[in-house]
Formats: structure tokens, sequence, C-alpha cells
């Protein structure tokens, strides 16, 4: 883009159109005529400013600290009491796994006992985030109480993760857009905070982390000076966050594949495609060995970081070091070729190791589940059944994904006759985040953090070109555009003439059945084995010392279905199947949502009385509802 300053050029004066080449050598409009919304502004008299540049070292920083320190402050604002609340599911889980690991249990040691006694259970979650937080809750502990040093974790690790996404977003913007790209994205990552639900505190799952090491990545790629160094940082992003978790997998490797494209296109990307395969090789092999048992190195998995992952990633990353090691001899064709037969190798042993993998992370999952159980989870639920039943935040996320996909295109049309291999990596990365986000709820956490950084790229250049990069029309026409803004009015005028179903509105029975306070009963009685629907039983673990039948995670299914079974049984039969799990305590609470049949022991147990072989143990004003199974006669 253009890189004059404020007070270097004077906007007044009528100059020829002319074109110019930016540092990155894409084609930006330096000048062109005075259009409508400028000839106005002359005829009354208003002089206005360029957009101020903010791509530099300074000026982004502070950019970056303010928008951090200001999406810091709402977060904390909004913050629910952390006394009152543990969060959702896998917060609660992933609490229990903490302090497991802060109290002395062994690195290697990752089975959790009291999920299905005397069996256990081994989940699919990242050692290294169990880790960090157990790392930084002793720390605190030298300082604070236990119970004080825990409160500030669960406090202060998500908003850690607030100033490197937000710092990422911005070297997006500034990569792909124009000079006022800085400038323009920053209002748009400050009204739209619903997406940063993954960074409020108390948030301690793996989400805010992964998202943050996948813009990481995606920065570093579309880095314009120091790729090589650039490239490094990225590859050990891309393994750190693959080592977390495995939602971002798509996008890593569209991000991993775009150094190839860029080596095919450029014998001088060389050194950066090496750096970038090498890194994110070593990284994953390195974190693998990490956080994986030496005796469970050898096992292939499909949701986690496993040998058949760790395989086909070191193949790639090796495979991007070849090609660029002979670059300078071989043609574009001969380079082409070699990362084709890279990628086939890759996915190869990946499929080889563990041929079910091609159904995707939940390929061991029993299908019996999924009417009950998975395909209501909220956060797996396409965008069609969000629009149902929480419409007013639906429509913001569609209006966001409308927008991005025309910034997108924008960004796109700009360069048709040939586009960039940056251009094509934003747009790729876009599309795919807007493909996955239709299907799952829970990727539109990519779709704003990818594409409101191209958005802001998109208006810059929209700016330059048809607003001659001026401040106010700029930043007026960013703050109209604001996603929250547009989905809010849309709402409103839908509202007007269709309302919302309340039959298919979300139920949200967190306030009373997550409540650790509405645990304290079931922590007093003696320890045992509890029978309760899924959802409950990781706040169980976390609450009281009891071992719970089921938690709500898919390398539990036979439990699940099992839990299932008792609570949509016929009264005459659920006896014998409590009795058959081992069951001390059978738990309910009314506002949880259950999925039985009318006349089905569940329903006959929220109706009242209980059976005579449970006896009731909880209060009439009690959310939980606690049985204990007698002994049989």
């Amino acid at each position: 883009m253009s890189r004059f300053r404020p007070g270097g050029l004077d906007l007044h004066q009528r100059r020829a159109p002319t074109v110019m080449a930016d540092s990155s050598g894409s084609l930006a409009e330096d000048a062109v005529p005075p259009v409508a919304p400028r000839r106005l502004l002359d005829r009354l008299g208003l002089r206005l400013s360029p957009s101020p540049d903010l791509g530099g070292t300074l000026p982004m920083i502070c950019m970056i600290l303010v928008v951090s320190v200001a999406i810091c402050a709402f977060l904390i604002w909004k913050a629910n009491n952390l006394d009152a609340s543990l969060g959702d599911t896998d917060d609660a889980m992933r609490l229990v796994l903490v302090r497991d690991l802060a109290n002395g249990q062994g690195w290697y040691d990752q089975l959790v006992a009291r999920l299905d006694p005397p069996h256990g259970v081994w989940l699919h979650w990242s050692r290294l985030l169990d880790g960090g937080l157990a790392g930084t809750m002793s720390v605190l502990r030298q300082f604070a109480s236990p119970a004080r040093a825990e409160w500030l974790t669960r406090f202060f690790w998500p908003l850690a993760w607030v100033f490197p996404a937000i710092a990422a977003a911005f070297v997006i913007a500034r990569n792909v857009g124009g000079r006022s790209a800085v400038l323009l994205t920053a209002p748009l990552l400050i009204m739209d905070p619903m997406f940063y639900r993954q960074f409020i505190p108390g948030r301690i799952d793996h989400h805010n982390i992964q998202i943050t090491m996948t813009v990481i990545a995606l920065a570093c790629a579309l880095a314009r000076r120091d790729r090589a160094r650039w490239a490094l940082v990225g590859g050990v992003a891309a393994g750190l966050g693959m080592a977390i978790g495995l939602e971002a997998l798509p996008l890593q490797a569209l991000i991993g594949a775009s150094y190839g494209l860029a080596l095919a296109r450029d014998r001088g990307e060389a050194k950066a495609t090496a750096a970038y395969g090498l890194a994110m090789a070593a990284a994953s092999v390195g974190f693998f060995a990490i956080q994986t048992p030496p005796w469970r190195w050898g096992l292939p998995f499909c949701d986690a970081l496993a040998i058949n992952l760790v395989a086909a990633l070191a193949m790639a990353g090796v495979g991007l070091a070849a090609t660029a090691a002979v670059a300078a001899r071989a043609p574009a064709w001969g380079r082409l070729a070699m990362l084709a037969v890279t990628g086939a190798l890759a996915a190869g042993l990946y499929l080889g190791l563990d041929p079910q993998c091609i159904h995707g992370p939940f390929a061991a999952m029993d299908p019996a589940v999924k009417p009950f159980w998975f395909d209501r989870i909220q956060e797996v639920q396409p965008l069609p059944h969000m629009l149902a039943r929480a419409r007013s935040v639906a429509l913001v996320v569609v209006v966001l994904m409308a927008m991005v996909f025309v910034s997108g295109a924008y960004l796109l049309a700009r360069e048709w006759r040939a586009p960039r291999t940056p251009t094509l990596l934003i747009v790729a990365c876009l599309t795919e985040a807007l493909i996955t986000g239709y299907f799952t709820w829970r990727m539109q956490d990519y779709v704003f953090w990818i594409g409101i950084p191209a958005m802001g790229a998109a208006l810059s250049l929209f700016a330059a070109r048809w607003l001659r990069d001026l401040m106010v029309p700029s930043f007026a026409l960013t703050l109209i555009l604001s996603p929250e803004i547009v989905g809010a009015a849309v709402d409103t005028a839908i509202s007007k003439t269709t309302p919302a179903s309340h039959g298919a509105r979300l139920v949200d029975a967190g306030p009373r059945c997550f409540a650790p306070a509405a645990y304290r009963a079931l922590a007093k009685l003696p320890p045992g084995l509890v029978l309760a629907p899924q959802d409950l039983g990781p706040f169980i673990l976390a609450t009281t010392g009891q071992s719970v039948v089921a938690a709500p995670y898919h390398r539990m299914s036979a439990q699940i279905l099992a839990v299932h079974r008792v609570f949509d049984a016929p009264p005459a039969q659920a006896e014998a199947r409590v009795r058959a799990l081992g069951a001390t305590y059978v738990l309910d609470c009314p506002p949880y949502p259950l999925v039985a049949d009318p006349g089905s022991f569940g329903a006959r147990l929220r109706a009242g009385p209980a059976p005579a072989w449970l006896e009731a143990l909880s209060g009439a004003g009690d959310s939980l509802k606690v049985y204990r199974v007698r002994p049989p006669a």
C-alpha cells in the first residue's frame, strides 16, 4: 500500500491515477480520482486526515496493548463468580486433572481412577495443558493458600492468552491488508465480545490456547519479512497446538501446505519452508514424547496426538525440508511432485496405522450414544439448529460469516489474475472455517479469529481504493459494518415479523445443576459410586470425593449408554441395572434435560415418589436429588 505519512501528501491535490507495489509485491492504488464521498467533503469544506499507518513495531505494540486491556477489562467485568461456578463440564474435568497433578500424582499417571472404578478411564486430553495449569498453581502456592492459588490460576490463565491471540490477529491484518488495516481491525476486535467466550476467567479448557496457536501459526505463514525466523515460530506453534487438541488440525494442514505451495512457486521460499517443516516435525515429536507415557508411544488414536499422527507430521515436515534442499536444482513441476508425494506418504502413514481415523476423531465412539447424547451437545450443533434455539446469538454469527465470505471474495478478486500465496492461504482458511463453522458451532471461534483480521484487511484495501484512506469515513464504515451491530439490527428486524420459537430454546441447567454449592450435601456422604446423568459427572468429581459411573466423553461410550439405559428403563427393570453397575447413590437434577420415555424410571423418579429400593437423602428445595441405593432385600 502507499507509504505516505500524514502531512507528507496533500490529499486534496488532484493527481493522475497511479498504481504502485508495496513491500510485499502486491499491487495497491496509491492515488485514484476523487470519488463521490470525497467530492462531497470538498464541497463542505472539510479537510480530513488520512488514516495513520500503525503497522510499525511500536504503534502495533501500542494497539495490541490497548485492545488487549480493553478486552480483558470487559471479560473481568462480565466474569461470573468463580466460587459459584466451575465453568462447563470440560472446565470442571480439567480442574480435577490439574488438582491431582498439583497434589502429587505422577506426570505419566494419567488414569482418572474415579471415573468408572475400578477400571478408570484414560482421557485423550493433553498433559501439557495439565502441566501448565498445575505449574502455575504450584508457583502461586508459594505466596497464597492452595485454594487461593487455584482461584487465581482459574481467573488469570484464560486472560493470559488474550494478548498473543490479539497480537497474531493484528499481524494477519497488517500482512494481508493496507496501511490502515491495523486501525480498522481494532474496532472489529473490540465490538464483538461474544467471540471471547473461550477466554473468560474460569475457562481452563483447551480451546483458548488451541485458538491462539492456530492464529499464531497463520500469522507466521503470512509474514512478509524474516520469513525463515517466523516459520520456526509457526512450526513450534503448530506442534504445540496439535499436541493440545486436534480441532484445528485441518487449518494447521492448510497452513503447512501453504509453505509447500510457496516453495513450488518460488525457489526463494526454500529457507522458510525448511525452517517450518523441521520445526513442526521436531515440536510434534517432542511434545508427544513429553506428554505421552513411554508405554503408550506405540498406540494409535484418532482423537489425540498419537503415533499415527506424529508419524504423519514428521513425514510431512521432513518432506518439506527435503524439497527445500533440492529447490535450487529442481524445476517447479519437480518441486510440486515431491510435495505431492510427501502429502500422500503422510496421509498413508496416518490412515495406515489406524484406518478408522478416516471417519474423524470420534471414530471409536459407539453410534448408539449419538441420538440421546452426542447429537444434543451444544458445541457440535450445526448453525441451523442454533438459529432455532438461540436466534439472537446465531444471527450475529450468520452476519459475521456473510461478511467474512465477502471479505475473502474481495481479497481474492483483487488478485484474480495472479493471486499471491498469502492471499490464497487466507482465503482457503476462511473457506474451511466457514464450512466447519456451519456444521459445528464451536468452530465459529475460528471464523472470528481468522475472519475479523481478514475483514479488517479487506476494509483497509477498500478504503484505500474508494475512500482515499481518509480516517473518519474509513473508521465510520468499519463501525457500521461491525457484525455485532449489523447482527443486532437484523435480529430486531426479524423479531418484528417472526417471533422466536420459545419451545426450541436451549435449556440452561447450569446455575442449578452445575453450581458447586449444590453438591455440598453429596460431599458429606460416605464415598461411593454415583450414577447420574453424564454431564453431572465432572462436577461430582470436582466438588466431592465420590466416584461416578459416567462423564460426557466419547471414550466412555459404554458407560454413557449404561446410564442412559437405567433412566430410560421400565421401572421394574431399573433396580437390577443400577445394582449391576455397583452404584451406591443415584443422582438427578430436574432442570437438566432428561432423554427418556414418559413411562421410564427417570420420568417416574422425577414425578415421585422414589421406589422402595431408593432412600431419598435430599430436601424438597434442593436442586440435586440424591438417593441411596438400599441393600438388597
